[in-house]
């Protein structure tokens, strides 16, 4: 499963913004969603439903509300760990310049600290958004689970697939795209039919019964690396000799 859920992140383009923990359940249905257009009646009518969930999530205007939500935070957070990181990169530097014995003792003590004081603000500050993500992510799986039931009442289909697929022709064309076809899921469809395709009825029932709160917010900018320094943006590597 951790390559389904690999591949459904690199789809959206969420950037590990939303993370998968644990198992989701649908909460209990409060008012039901808006009705969901109901297809003509037809004798070969058929009973099996399915969606792309990779483009459900993709354009599911509340699931770019939050994704995009926790990508602003996820930058602030940091532009948070960076003043920190530069400290101790500037401790580093102190101590190679330092030649006497007891100044560069200090100075390790001071790196052992911050780095200590970096590790414990890093993991608070992940768990946050750790947490943050997978109440989100509940509650946009509580909207499809409904919206889901409203299509299926409305059209009397007896199952509904949910399977990944790619969305853009560059997506179609991705190594990791051919991997997934050809390992699939369990009940991952090879071959799907667009008369069967309930994505673009879903994606409107979505849209319609579930607004985003807010407009979608503009996408943050990205988090220049400083010129001290090159760890990446999430962590820093231990300076030897400081633990």
């Amino acid at each position: 499963m951790k390559r389904v859920y690999a591949f459904l992140a690199s789809l959206v383009g969420v950037g590990g913004a939303v993370y998968v923990t644990g198992q989701l359940r649908a909460q209990t249905p409060g008012t039901p969603p808006a009705a969901a257009p109901a297809a003509a009646p037809r004798a070969d009518k058929p009973r099996v439903a399915v969606f792309n969930v990779a483009k459900v999530m993709k354009d599911f205007q509340k699931w770019q509300y939050f994704a995009q939500t926790m990508s602003t935070k996820r930058v602030t957070v940091a532009g948070q760990l960076a003043q920190l990181r530069n400290e101790i990169q500037d401790l580093d530097k102190q101590l190679q310049r330092e030649p006497r014995k007891e100044e560069q003792e200090k100075i390790q003590r001071s790196m052992i600290a911050k780095q200590r004081e970096f590790d414990d603000k890093e993991r608070a500050l992940r768990k946050q958004l750790d947490d943050e993500s997978a109440d989100h992510l509940k509650k946009l799986f509580s909207d499809i689970d409904r919206a889901v039931k409203a299509i299926v009442s409305a059209n009397e289909y007896d199952i509904v697939f949910a399977y990944p697929d790619a969305v853009t022709a560059e997506e179609a064309n991705s190594p990791l795209y051919f991997d997934i076809k050809m390992r699939p899921p369990a009940a991952m469809p090879f071959y799907v039919s667009k008369t069967v395709d309930i994505t673009p009825i879903l994606l409107d029932t979505l849209n319609k019964s579930f607004p985003a709160p807010g407009p979608i917010p503009a996408a943050p900018p990205p988090v220049i690396a400083p010129v001290n320094g090159t760890a990446p943006p999430g962590g820093v590597t231990p300076v030897p000799g400081t633990r």
